[in-house]
C-alpha cells in the first residue's frame, strides 16, 4: 500500500530503523473474527507493506503476531486477512505462546506494581525491533483504541483486570514495552460500537474522516493524533494525557513538524 510506504518514508526510511540481521516484530490488531471492511482488526495491506519494507532494509527475520482475545487465534489470524498477506510478504505469522510470559515489574507504575508480559515483545533475542500497527477506532471502556491500548495484545494475564483504571494501566504496559515504531492505520476508522462494530454503517471510508496512514517514533504524538480525527482534544482522553505525564512521548504532535502527502 503507498500511503505506508509514503508515511515511513517521511521518517526517513524503514532502512532508518532496520538493521540487516534484524529480528522484527510486527504487531497489528488481529483481535476479531471480522474482515477488513469492518475496521475491526489491523488493514492487511498496511502490515503487508510493512514487511516488504523490512524486509527490503535486510531484516534476519519479521513476525507478525498478536495475543489475540479468540481463545483459537486461527480464526481471527484468517478472518482478518493479516497471515495471508503476511505470508505473502515474506513474513511469519506464528501465534503467542501465552505459557511463556513473564511476570516483570512496571517501574513507576501509575497502577500496576506488575504485570505478565509475553515475550515475543519484550525479550531482546526474539525482538530487535517492534512495530505497533493499530486501528484507529471507537472504545466503549477506553473511548478510543489506538496504539497505546494495542499493548493489550503483547501481555498475558487476566486482561479484564486491566479494564479498570484503564487510562492510567495503559500508560503502565508501556513503561515495560518499548515500540520503537508506531504506524496507525486509518484506511477505515471504526466510529461507533467499538471496539468491535458489526455492521459497515460503524465505519468511516470517508475520504475526509479515514483514508490515511500516520507513523512516528512518537506513541503519544499517534495516539493524540487519532484522537484529532475523533474531535478530541489530548486532554480529552485519559490515557493520552497520562501517557505524556509519564514520559512516554508528547501530545503535541503538531510541534514534531507533520508531513501531509496525498496519494
Amino acid at each position: 500500500m503507498r500511503m505506508t510506504r509514503r508515511a515511513v518514508g517521511a521518517l526517513g526510511g524503514m532502512d532508518k530503523l532496520v538493521q540487516p540481521g534484524d529480528s522484527v516484530v510486527i504487531k497489528p490488531n488481529i483481535a476479531w473474527v471480522w474482515g477488513p471492511e469492518m475496521a475491526a482488526n489491523t488493514n492487511p495491506w498496511v502490515v503487508a507493506a510493512l514487511v516488504e519494507m523490512c524486509r527490503e532494509a535486510g531484516a534476519g527475520s519479521v513476525r507478525v503476531m498478536d495475543n489475540t482475545i479468540a481463545k483459537d487465534p486461527s480464526r481471527s489470524y484468517g478472518a482478518s486477512g493479516i497471515a495471508e498477506a503476511a505470508a505473502a510478504a515474506g513474513a511469519e505469522a506464528p501465534y503467542v505462546d501465552r505459557s511463556r510470559a513473564v511476570e516483570l515489574p512496571v517501574p513507576g507504575g501509575y497502577e500496576l506494581e506488575s504485570w505478565p508480559f509475553c515475550r515475543e515483545f519484550i525479550d531482546a533475542d526474539l525482538c530487535d525491533v517492534l512495530i505497533n500497527v493499530p486501528i484507529l477506532k471507537d472504545h466503549g471502556t477506553s473511548r478510543l483504541s489506538i496504539g497505546l491500548k494495542n499493548a493489550f495484545g503483547m501481555v498475558a494475564g487476566d486482561r479484564g483486570r486491566l479494564h479498570p483504571q484503564i487510562h492510567r494501566k495503559m500508560p503502565d504496559l508501556h513503561r515495560v514495552i518499548r515500540v520503537d515504531l508506531t504506524v496507525m492505520d486509518c484506511y477505515r476508522v471504526l466510529r461507533t460500537h467499538g471496539p468491535t462494530g458489526g455492521t459497515l454503517e460503524d465505519v468511516d471510508n470517508s475520504r475526509e474522516g479515514a483514508r490515511r496512514v500516520v507513523a512516528s517514533r512518537d506513541p503519544v504524538a499517534v495516539d493524540a493524533y487519532g484522537s484529532h480525527m475523533f474531535g478530541f482534544g489530548p486532554g480529552d482522553i485519559g490515557f493520552v494525557e497520562n501517557a505524556e505525564e509519564a514520559g512516554l512521548g508528547t501530545a503535541d504532535w503538531r510541534s514534531l513538524g507533520v508531513l501531509e502527502q496525498e496519494v
